[in-house]
């Protein structure tokens, strides 16, 4: 069967548009272009994305730039980045991380969020953010907090707190944290603690006991706590050199030692009659 006139005008729409991107790129770069995608990659590209948005990308990255990230990153993905995000965010994004590193993102992280973490708190910060935290330990605690609940909990403890934070923590930690607590509570406790004096409560008691004192006593409770003993005038010299058992170390030895044994009656003979 024969394609029908509106296809084949949209065709013929697509073939101009592709014609026209490579030649508003020059001869040296539209051919090497074509040459490492193919005509129909190409043609499928420019079928999905605005013309004039693919030549203004194309334009700020080399042609090996281009390429290898046509064929890293899965079209559907690449076009919904484009759609996404501003012209020079992408650029820089793609500029700042290495070609896997961003394929690697782009899979995992919803366009939609990239593009949002860079618009609410700017391309330079989102970079930095992957950056310091590392790609994949980013990639893991965002699949655990929505973008949104992100950019909120930076909005309540700033950028560097966050980032200071998170980077002690180990993802395990971060994500029983979560799931107990919720984010909350972390604003509330950075600001009244500090980052060092928060980490260095986790560092001491560990992320489990942490959060069984915060169970058992609760937030505001805790912080009074911690208030009044900061004020109580006392010397790191008068702790005891001894450790001293924990109650549950007690009952573990009062429960392992054995009951002491009865002592047994020896039973008289029975003297037969005569």
């Amino acid at each position: 069967m024969y394609p029908k006139l509106g296809q084949m005008k949209e065709v013929l729409v697509t073939i101009q548009s592709v014609y026209q991107y490579l030649e508003k790129l020059g001869p040296k770069k539209s051919f090497q272009i074509l040459k490492n995608l193919g005509y129909e990659k190409l043609l499928s590209l420019t079928g999905k994305v605005p013309k004039e948005r693919l030549i203004v990308l194309t334009q700020k990255l080399s042609e090996d730039t281009v390429v290898e990230l046509v064929k890293q990153i899965p079209e559907k993905i690449l076009v919904e980045m484009i759609k996404e995000n501003e012209d020079d965010d992408l650029v820089y994004f793609i500029h700042s991380l290495p070609m896997s590193d961003l394929a690697l993102v782009s899979r995992s992280i919803p366009p939609h969020d990239v593009g949002l973490l860079a618009k609410t708190l700017g391309k330079e910060t989102s970079v930095e953010i992957l950056k310091t935290l590392g790609i994949e330990k980013s990639i893991a605690l965002l699949k655990e907090i929505p973008m949104k609940d992100f950019l909120w909990l930076v909005n309540e403890m700033e950028v560097g707190s966050v980032i200071q934070l998170v980077s002690e923590l180990s993802v395990a930690d971060c994500k029983k944290w979560i799931k107990q607590r919720g984010l909350e509570e972390l604003p509330v406790l950075i600001h009244f603690f500090g980052v060092a004096n928060a980490l260095a409560i986790f560092r001491k008691l560990g992320m489990n006991q942490a959060l069984e004192m915060m169970h058992l006593l609760g937030t505001r409770e805790m912080l009074e706590l911690s208030l009044l003993l900061s004020k109580m005038p006392l010397e790191e010299k008068n702790i005891p050199a001894l450790r001293l058992p924990k109650p549950n170390e007690l009952n573990s030895k009062n429960k392992s030692k054995p009951a002491p044994k009865k002592k047994q009656i020896a039973k008289k003979k029975k003297t037969s009659k005569r």
